[in-house]
């Protein structure tokens, strides 16, 4: 099932029968993904931070919709959510446009039928992608600073088994999976790479980083997160605010059980959806 409206700055459309004009795409400034469960937002606030930066890099003058919080943005997600019938959960793709002098927005979403943020049954094997080292920029925090990497990991993983390829820079230190946080776990510690040596921040670190302070656990940033680092840990998970938790079976000869990563789990939905 997919949408069956999309909103085009506050007016309803049927998906099926939208045909936007030529120039509408090369006006598409870029697209912030979003989750709902059932009628929450969660990570509503960094989503609104990032998609407050990607306008001020990009020059655009200051939308009113997201004034107050974004609450005017923030309530028509939840119009087309309504109208769509989507209440259990939904994958919002979030499209911010340059229209004259203003800033547009359209709203497209698809249902996920679960009511909560569900943690993978088998765990993701996952290995490190050398041919495109990612390095910091201005923009290799954002998604759509490190698109093109990321676009250039996934063609290459569809000719792996792995279910996820890791990037590193040009030092060797690993940074992410695509869309992707890397979290490694030893003893009671938990090491993420840092946006300072070229590593992507995603929506979820700081519901991570507050999961793990309630589960007793730290949490580290690093800028030299290794190889090494992966074959000693006890435990590795990937997240992002569409996903949430996913699990990490194996890494070249290592195996990981998810003990830990079942405690911060459970934690992490309690936290986000009250």
């Amino acid at each position: 099932m997919k949408t069956n409206f999309l909103l085009n700055n506050g007016q309803f459309e049927q998906a099926n029968e939208k045909v936007f004009p030529i120039d509408f795409f090369e006006n598409i400034l870029f697209c912030q993904q979003v989750r709902s469960v059932r009628d929450q937002l969660p990570f509503w606030n960094e989503h609104l931070q990032l998609i407050e930066l990607k306008l001020r890099l990009l020059g655009a003058n200051p939308a009113p919709f997201l004034h107050n919080k974004g609450k005017e943005l923030k309530r028509q997600i939840e119009r087309t959510l309504t109208k769509n019938k989507f209440f259990k959960s939904s994958h919002i793709k979030l499209y911010l446009t340059r229209e004259n002098e203003t800033i547009g927005y359209v709203i497209q979403a698809n249902p996920i039928e679960s009511t909560s943020f569900t943690l993978n049954t088998v765990g993701l094997s996952i290995n490190i992608f050398e041919k495109a080292p990612k390095d910091f920029s201005l923009l290799s925090s954002l998604d759509f600073g490190s698109m093109p990497i990321w676009k250039i990991a996934k063609a290459e993983k569809l000719k792996t088994d792995y279910d996820e390829l890791l990037l590193i820079n040009s030092k060797q230190a690993i940074l992410e999976a695509p869309g992707k946080n890397i979290y490694v776990i030893i003893d009671n510690q938990i090491f993420t790479p840092s946006p300072t040596c070229g590593a992507y921040i995603d929506p979820v670190q700081s519901a991570i980083g507050k999961t793990l302070e309630i589960s007793g656990m730290g949490l580290t940033t690093t800028g030299d997160l290794r190889e090494e680092d992966l074959l000693n840990a006890d435990e590795v998970f990937v997240a992002n605010s569409l996903s949430g938790i996913e699990w990490v079976k194996a890494f070249k000869q290592k195996r990981y059980f998810n003990k830990k990563v079942k405690i911060i789990q459970k934690e992490f939905n309690r936290l986000l959806l009250v």
